[in-house]
């Protein structure tokens, strides 16, 4: 396959001086082009064509290792061709001579006359066609014996061509230059192919079901139109769309710069190779300038190139020139991703070590941002001198905040072996640490061993020994986490409130993630770590204003995650939904523009448990799975559970007890027996009660009780697990023993506790017989209203409503069951929702009647609008979605409607807003 366009007209050209040489004596011609242009090419073509005149074809080619070599290109061009033995003697002697001056056309007459009888021995009579390929690096006494002898047969029918690519600004030999304005010289410059050119040879290839006119500006984008790269790129092309699931060059799109375009075509070895072997065929500053200029990483000015690597300024100017026309660099940088790799190709690793690393100083001096001085440092695998250990841990911060914590990695890895102190290699290794859980937080784990080793030799400060702690215990080694925390004096905190905040959630977070033996206390944890007095924590209000303390001075590039995560669930447990919620949705926009996928997942799966907290399933089961998506299941450690028990809990809930079923199946056979994983049986134990298995509900059940009793955890507010006991019994026809494990709930849950103290009152009635029912459902319902609870208090309506309709209290009963069926579709709750269909059609006059809160008629358009979509659960940033507004202006209007409604938080909403639905928006 060869590349005959732009050739064509000027073989044409060489065609008519072969026959005007025929018919009036010699002719010159000189083929100049960028390399790869087809010279090379233009030249064959050539001679084959002089066959056809049955001239004789001497053909040789210049080549740069033989440019010191006397003679060497003649030689090369008289032994292409058989001779007496006493006429190969004459050329050897000539050959083998070295008291002749070429540059002396006197002492040198006479052998070049000798040269021309032996040529025209051979020629016999016929035409003579010489070609030199690559003049450029033709030895000057051969360029001038050449030409002395063209000089002697100007009646004879010779024509010679010359091809030649000067790189540098260097004078063409004198010889040539004598012949340029003489009417016999032809100059022939080879041009790059244009886009019509491109399109043109393309559709000769005719290649089927491929729409050139698309494709060609791509290719040209990625060539420069070069033949060679053109022909070597269409090759690997067509290779691979005759490859299943394989990459080709791509259109460029409509209003897409071609160039931009072909930073995306897919190349081959073909294409890879071409370019190789033309840097290595070229001028060796060619070569040294694109590995330069690889090296540097963009486009760079030819005075730092030129002192990067040694060269005068005018010759790396020279040589931006050369590769540019040659196809390989547009606005000096590399048109294609390869060509740039290939450029690179062939350096060994010490001397790509060495030049970046002169990179990374140059890059310094000339004052470029710590990250472009980092990348060099990373392929030159260390820190020279010159530079200190800082530079890389600010690229690597850099990094981060531009989102690309892989590359920020790299610097800190680089730096880790850089560093001579042993304080500092230890804060660089957390750091290190902190940035790699951004993204895998099981890459964590080879770094526990250096941070340990650090923390043994007294290197390792309080704040790196709490996370070499935590990240102990993520990893499921609890014991050697508490070991480790043991090291970390309280006292040195007294005056830090920020760090005796992460002391305290660090403490509770072990106390969490600690396996349970379920007869005991926490296995392998010393008393002292336990909830009431880790990090002098008294009391469940002091963890809360700890977890406060840590989320207001978090920054997730350097932030304890799992200190974090612990103060979330904090908020959580301790029914701070909105706070909560407004965290995370806080954090997790600066996760995502860090690209920190495991700080999204994490944050995914604290948002999926605040919706089962309040009742929105739909939600719920989005936030679980982009949880376990963000972040494979292996790199979720000892807190596993925690999505999982979400993603049960709303598949349950939302009537897919098919998919629960499979959640719960995969799940690992052995996971930490710790609170997450009792959340996640008792997520398994509602799911076995929505399954009609009363004793595989009753026995996660009370293991779930067993086990949180042995690890002081067992508060209603973690884990809810009594309230889904005594249902359990109750299905079981034991009413006794559902009151008694209701009135211990309500023991422990106090009358603040809105949520666990109405659902215990709704379970509790199903034990009592009517009025008394009646009146605790009411309760129940009043507490839910308050607690933002939607899917219980739709079930308190759903079980008032029976106790209504069994009153013979129809209207109140219909009432109650449309309040329910509304709460219901809301939620998602599609068992719940058929269960009340057998109440009735909806009543609209019925809801009419309702009383509506006074303060609703307060609210403005705008106001009422952002209330109906927070009654109903929506975060701020999916209300600024829905009404097109800022979440700014969510969160004015909501302070407004709070004071306007006399509540304190969306949890104490009116009711009637939520049964609205999205067409009152």
């Amino acid at each position: 396959m060869e590349i005959e366009v732009e050739q064509c007209a000027k073989l044409q050209s060489l065609n008519r001086m072969l026959e005007d040489c025929i018919l009036s004596g010699r002719k010159v011609a000189l083929v100049t082009g960028p390399g790869g242009a087809g010279k090379t090419t233009l030249l064959a073509k050539l001679s084959d064509c002089a066959k056809n005149f049955d001239a004789l074809v001497v053909n040789a080619s210049g080549a740069r290792s033989e440019k010191d070599h006397p003679l060497g290109l003649l030689g090369q061009m008289f032994r292409s061709f058989t001779l007496s033995t006493e006429r190969e003697a004459q050329l050897e002697r000539i050959l083998a001579a070295r008291d002749v001056d070429f540059q002396n056309s006197l002492s040198s007459a006479g052998t070049v006359d000798e040269l021309i009888e032996i040529l025209l021995e051979v020629a016999g009579g016929r035409p003579m066609v010489l070609t030199v390929d690559d003049i450029q690096y033709a030895d000057p006494d051969s360029i001038q014996a050449l030409f002395m002898l063209l000089r002697r047969l100007v009646s004879y029918p010779v024509a010679a061509v010359f091809a030649e690519w000067r790189t540098s600004s260097a004078h063409p030999p004198l010889a040539l230059a004598e012949c340029i304005k003489q009417p016999y010289f032809y100059l022939l410059n080879l041009e790059p192919l244009s886009l019509g050119n491109v399109t043109e040879w393309m559709r000769q290839q005719n290649p089927d079901g491929v729409d050139v006119e698309q494709l060609a500006p791509s290719f040209l984008a990625a060539t420069g139109g070069n033949p060679l790269l053109l022909q070597a790129l269409f090759q690997d092309h067509f290779r691979r769309l005759g490859e299943p699931d394989s990459e080709a060059v791509q259109p460029v799109p409509d209003g897409v710069d071609a160039a931009s375009g072909a930073d995306e075509s897919a190349v081959g070895t073909h294409f890879k190779v071409a370019v190789e072997v033309c840097l290595h065929r070229w001028e060796p500053q060619l070569r040294a300038v694109a590995r330069g200029l690889a090296v540097l990483g963009g486009p760079t000015p030819a005075s730092v190139l030129a002192r990067l690597l040694g060269l005068e300024q005018r010759a790396v100017v020279e040589a931006l020139s050369a590769l540019t026309e040659a196809g390989l660099l547009r606005a000096g940088w590399f048109r294609h991703p390869a060509s740039r790799a290939a450029a690179l190709s062939g350096l060994g690793e010490r001397e790509l070590a060495a030049l970046n690393e002169r990179a990374a100083l140059q890059l310094h001096v000339d004052g470029a941002g710590p990250s472009k001085v980092a990348e060099r440092l990373v392929v030159a695998g260390g820190v020279p001198e010159q530079l200190s250990v800082d530079l890389l841990r600010d690229a690597a911060w850099q990094a981060v905040g531009e989102g690309n914590p892989t590359r920020a990695a790299e610097f800190l890895e680089v730096a880790r072996r850089a560093c001579s102190d042993a304080q500092e290699r230890a804060e660089v290794t957390g750091m290190l640490a902190r940035v790699l859980w951004l993204v895998k937080p099981s890459a964590v784990a080879s770094l526990l061993v250096p941070l340990n080793a650090a923390l043994e030799d007294g290197s390792l400060d309080d704040r790196n020994t709490v996370l070499l702690s935590t990240f102990l215990a993520w990893q499921g080694r609890a014991d050697n986490a508490a070991t480790v925390l043991e090291h970390v004096d309280p006292e040195q905190y007294e005056f830090h409130v920020a760090g005796t905040a992460e002391l305290t959630l660090a403490r509770q977070w072990l106390h969490w993630v600690s396996p349970l033996t379920g007869t005991g206390r926490t296995e392998g944890i010393n008393p002292a770590h336990g909830a009431e007095e880790a990090g002098g924590c008294r009391s469940w209000s002091d963890l809360v204003k700890s977890a406060e303390q840590v989320l207001q001075c978090c920054r997730i590039a350097d932030a304890l995650p799992p200190v974090v995560l612990c103060a979330l669930l904090a908020l959580v447990y301790d029914n701070r939904l909105d706070d909560a919620q407004r965290w995370c949705e806080t954090l997790r926009t600066e996760a995502e523009s860090h690209q920190a996928a495991a700080w999204v997942a994490v944050l995914a799966a604290v948002q999926g448990l605040l919706a089962v907290r309040r009742g929105d399933l739909f939600d719920a089961e989005l936030q679980s799975r982009a949880a376990l998506t963000a972040m494979p299941r292996h790199n979720w450690g000892a807190v596993l559970g925690l999505p999982l028990s979400c993603l049960v809990h709303a598949a349950t809930a939302i009537g897919d007890l098919g998919e629960a079923r499979t959640i719960i199946r995969q799940a690992p056979p052995v996971v930490p027996q710790n609170l997450f994983w009792l959340h996640f049986l008792h997520a398994r134990g509602r799911f076995y009660i929505g399954d009609n298995r009363s004793y595989a509900a009753l026995a996660d059940l009370q293991t779930c009780g067993r086990f949180l009793a042995s690890g002081d955890l067992d508060l209603p507010h973690v884990v809810s697990w009594r309230g889904d006991l005594a249902e359990v019994w109750l299905r079981l026809n034991d009413p006794g023993n559902a009151k008694a494990v209701l009135e211990k709930h309500l023991t422990l849950t106090g009358i603040d506790d809105k949520r666990e103290h109405g659902r215990a009152l709704r379970i509790l009635a199903a034990t009592v017989d009517l009025p008394d029912r009646a009146v605790m459902l009411s309760d129940a319902v009043q507490a839910l209203q308050d607690s933002g609870d939607r899917l219980e208090l739709a079930l308190a309506l759903a079980d008032t409503s029976d106790a209504e309709l069994e009153s013979g209290r129809f209207a109140e009963s219909r009432l109650k069951a449309q309040q329910a069926k509304q709460l219901a579709k809301i939620c998602g709750a599609e068992p719940l929702y058929w269960r009340l269909q057998n109440h009735g059609e909806e009543r609209n006059d019925v809801l009419t009647d309702r009383k509506e809160h006074p303060g609703i008629a307060l609210l403005s358009e705008a106001e009422r609008k952002v209330a109906i979509l927070a009654a109903q659960g929506r975060s701020n940033r999916e209300i600024s979605r829905t009404l097109f507004i800022t979440v700014s202006t969510v969160e004015q209007h909501l302070t407004r409607v709070y004071r306007k409604l006399r509540v304190n938080s969306r949890s104490g909403l009116p009711m009637e807003l939520s049964l609205v639905g999205t067409e009152g928006v």
